[in-house]
């Protein structure tokens, strides 16, 4: 399997499912930097050979500052970031702090962007479940997030894996399924998606400049169309 080899850079890196995708880079040799906002974790990412830089996303200028500083040794950006929908609202980095690192990394002369939300927005709105009602805020923001992507010059991938499940329950582990199927909707382990997103970053950027791609293995529905695998 073909990984990522140049630079990655990892916006969200602090959370469960970048901790695995920057351990996962680091194994396969590839150049990796963590944006933190504090050092609560800095000495676990540097003893994987991971660079910490330090920004706050919610601030327009501190991501900038970052990136202006390491787009050449870190040419392609994966961003993460995501809220709890159980924090304060005011905390939630799902528009205003995707939006912030997408200006930063325009302005800093960025191509390869790699934004990870999740099911549910864009066409699969609809498909959402009345029992995750109470993701609908995040949703709408990670939602406008895209949309922001979309009307850029970048060369964007938006990665919309399914569910991770509820804390009590193990999603099973296999071969995940990546789609354009907007109507394919399911679960997918963080360990699964880790690797999902190893690939996606390794993919020949200049096949497909825009894409959109859904990642589940434990499929629940398929509400549209034929769910046939995008080959990365």
């Amino acid at each position: 399997m073909q990984h990522a080899a140049a630079g990655v850079i990892v916006f969200g890196a602090s959370g469960a499912t970048g901790a695995l995708v920057c351990r996962k880079l680091r194994a396969e040799g590839a150049p990796v930097a963590a944006v933190l906002r504090s050092d609560n974790r800095a000495a676990a990412f540097s003893a994987l050979g991971v660079e910490v830089c330090k920004a706050d996303v919610m601030l327009p200028d501190s991501a900038g500052r970052v990136l202006e500083a390491t787009v050449d040794k870190y040419p392609i950006l994966l961003n993460l970031l995501g809220g709890n929908p159980f924090n304060d609202p005011s905390t939630w980095p799902d528009y205003s702090g995707v939006v912030n690192v997408t200006n930063a990394a325009l302005a800093a002369g960025y191509q390869r962007y790699v934004l990870v939300t999740s099911v549910g927005t864009g066409e699969s709105w609809r498909y959402v479940p009345e029992t995750e009602a109470f993701l609908t805020p995040i949703i709408k923001l990670k939602d406008r997030a895209e949309a922001h992507l979309k009307q850029t010059s970048l060369h964007w991938t938006v990665l919309k894996p399914g569910g991770m499940g509820p804390p009590d329950y193990r999603v099973q582990r296999g071969d995940p399924l990546i789609t354009e199927n907007h109507g394919v909707r399911g679960l997918i382990d963080r360990e699964d998606l880790a690797e999902v997103i190893v690939r996606v970053l390794a993919a020949n950027p200049d096949r497909v400049l825009h894409r959109e791609l859904y990642a589940v293995v434990q499929r629940i529905e398929q509400h549209a169309g034929k769910a046939e695998a995008f080959a990365l």
